[in-house]
């Protein structure tokens, strides 16, 4: 059986002979690479192997990502200031093919490579955390042409945290001693602070799900956006998830909270949304809700056998858990810090 260099290059033949293929990015998600076309080697391609077991229904995954493509393309504002990535269609026509693999058929799709791109994770400086949140501000701009029924949730209950929490408290009741014994703190931490303002819990807008710092893509210099990716969970949410990623993610990979990031985030964010009216009191309150709802997640894969998110040991999901449950600690202490930012910048 081919090696997963192997696999990748006979899928990428759907598309061309393949030159050069390595490996791209640090995604949990998809196996992805950077691929080049032999007969034309100055042009560059990322292949995906997409994650089947995540993304159940690859027909409305590519059906929405089309959809979502074509909306960006079609909004004069967004094509001016960013690019809108492109799927490549394969030699026969489509856009996803399956292709054997390891033990099940593979689901493999290619988009061509954002020439002089670079991802800057941690950002080296405040205006590149700005630029981000204008991106992402406008990025949800961009998809207003669109219907809120027309972005189904490629996974189920995706962000949706009331159903986190059903999956954690089922997972509770099969778990062994041991495990619950090792992550008792972080169990009575999820216990003790399952109650958010119910506007959190209800969609009011079209967002893009998925908005960490890497899945912007800066010029090499890092002084200008050239493009937005990872559009997988593009769906029908509240505004402020967005946000609140992109907040936490900041954060985490700068090593902890900073109100002058902070204040970054929200001056972006609320330049690139433009005039459209936003509740203040979810700036303040997203970002520990975001980082509480992924430490959850982590914490209900580990003590469920790392099911979800692939790690190289047991264990791993636990110490996620508990640093984003630690930074959710960190947003809840500054909350008051956040407020007075929001209300000095948005006055």
């Amino acid at each position: 059986m081919p090696d997963a260099h192997g696999l990748a290059a006979a899928a990428a033949r759907a598309w061309f002979e393949p030159g050069s293929i390595d490996p791209l990015g640090q995604g949990h998600i998809h196996r992805t690479y950077r691929v080049t076309d032999a007969s034309n080697p100055g042009a560059s391609y990322v292949l995906q192997q997409i994650n089947a077991s995540v993304y159940q229904d690859i027909d409305l995954l590519t059906a929405q990502t089309q959809l979502v493509l074509g909306a960006l393309t079609d909004n004069p504002d967004y094509i001016e200031q960013y690019q809108v990535p492109q799927l490549m269609m394969t030699i026969q026509g489509a856009f996803v093919v399956k292709h054997a693999g390891q033990e099940a058929p593979a689901c493999w799709r290619m988009w061509r490579f954002v020439d002089g791109s670079a991802t800057f994770d941690p950002p080296q400086n405040r205006q590149q955390i700005y630029l981000a949140g204008q991106a992402f501000g406008a990025y949800q701009r961009g998809l207003q042409s669109l219907q809120p029924h027309q972005l189904k949730h490629t996974i189920p209950d995706f962000l949706h945290l009331p159903a986190y929490l059903a999956q954690f408290d089922a997972v509770l009741q099969q778990s062994p001693v041991e495990e619950l014994s090792q992550a008792k703190h972080w169990v009575e931490l999820v216990q003790n602070h399952r109650r958010w303002p119910e506007e959190l819990n209800t969609p009011n807008a079209l967002i893009h799900g998925d908005c960490k710092i890497n899945n912007v893509l800066f010029d090499r210099a890092g002084r200008r956006v050239l493009a937005i990716i990872d559009l997988d969970n593009n769906m029908h949410g509240h505004w402020a998830w967005d946000f609140g990623d992109l907040v936490r993610s900041v954060a985490f990979s700068r090593g902890g909270f900073n109100p002058e990031d902070y204040r970054a985030c929200v001056q972006g964010f609320v330049a690139g949304r433009g005039q459209q009216k936003l509740d203040l009191g979810c700036l303040v309150s997203a970002p520990a809700y975001l980082a509480y709802m992924l430490g959850v997640r982590f914490l209900t894969d580990h003590l469920n056998g790392d099911q979800y998110f692939a790690v190289p040991r047991h264990g791993d999901n636990l110490q996620r858990a508990q640093q984003q449950l630690a930074l959710f600690g960190d947003f809840q202490a500054q909350a008051q810090v956040m407020a007075d930012i929001v209300a000095g910048e948005l006055a």
